[in-house]
């Protein structure tokens, strides 16, 4: 599946790709309504994202000028709004919306959304919903599993935006969330936009000539006095593989086991995300004492 994303907001523009080339899609971002028009008349996009609270209302421009567009532009469009915003009811192509902020099930979904409501005239239903099975397939998993507070878990996923489904249910029950990660402070909170959600952003820096990523140390200390003061504390690590590749793995999981088993005097969740690809049987098995792996759960 082809996607056109249209959104003037670097921080947005680079977590909706990760979503949605993470499905396996081609993904085609572009910044303004004068560069989204040409690629839009030519057919060549399944289905277009864009973000109506672009400066300079462009996003509202640009969905009338494809309405007036002779002959009609048929391509279905999702929505990106914040909350109170209105969406345009006179524009048909609009076939999905997602309000801000919005978790990575929510893009997935609307997408899902709208596919169906463009080919439903004309694809019989059980080969739509193959159809929308194979293009998103994981667009059910987060939301059908019930995932406790207090308790700990791995995600084994090569892509770090996999993790923020979770972090998102945990924020929607009311939860503090602190995000310990290595991409940039302001992407998470252009992707979350919720007070509950902090991020502690892990700086590279040189010692003796190699590089390492952000003292453990003070990793640990930073945790400790976020869950001392977090109403229902969550700590996600949305790459656990970039502390393991700078601290070494025994390090990193002995640093995430003293975290995990230290007693707060109050329940913690820990949630962690993980290549596979990069983990032993044996580096699997030490990771699961303590952690429940999240695909097997409901199991």
């Amino acid at each position: 599946m082809h996607v056109l994303i249209v959104d003037d907001n670097a921080a947005l523009q680079a977590v909706l790709a990760e979503v949605i080339a993470d499905a396996d899609n081609t993904v085609e971002v572009v910044s303004s309504a004068d560069t989204a028009y040409p690629l839009i008349i030519s057919h060549s996009h399944d289905v277009m994202i864009i973000d109506i609270d672009m400066h300079n209302g462009e996003g509202l421009a640009l969905l009338n000028r494809m309405q007036s567009t002779v002959p009609p532009i048929d391509i279905p469009v999702v929505v990106i709004r914040s909350k109170n915003k209105q969406i345009p009811q006179d524009i048909s192509m609009i076939k999905g919306h997602i309000e801000k902020p919005f978790s990575s099930s929510d893009v997935r979904r609307e997408i899902n959304k709208a596919l169906a409501a463009n080919a439903e005239a004309n694809d019989p239903p059980q080969m739509l919903e193959e159809k929308i099975e194979e293009t998103i397939p994981e667009s059910k998993t987060f939301i059908q599993r019930k995932v406790p507070f207090g308790r700990s878990y791995v995600l084994f996923r090569s892509s770090p935006a996999a993790i923020n489904d979770l972090i998102a249910s945990f924020d929607n029950e009311g939860c503090d969330v602190l995000v310990v990660t290595t991409r940039k402070r302001k992407t998470i909170t252009e992707w979350f936009r919720s007070d509950n959600v902090k991020a502690l952003t892990m700086t590279v820096r040189l010692f003796g000539g190699r590089s390492s990523i952000y003292s453990l140390g003070s990793m640990i200390e930073e945790v400790d006095e976020f869950i001392r003061n977090g109403n229902r504390p969550v700590v996600a690590f949305d790459n656990l593989n970039e502390i393991i590749n700078r601290n070494g793995m025994n390090s990193a999981l002995t640093a995430l086991h003293q975290m995990i088993t230290k007693k707060y005097g109050k329940s913690v969740s820990f949630l962690v995300s993980v290549d596979p690809e990069t983990f032993t049987a044996k580096d699997r098995g030490i990771l699961l004492k303590q952690m429940e792996d999240f695909d097997k759960i409901g199991e």
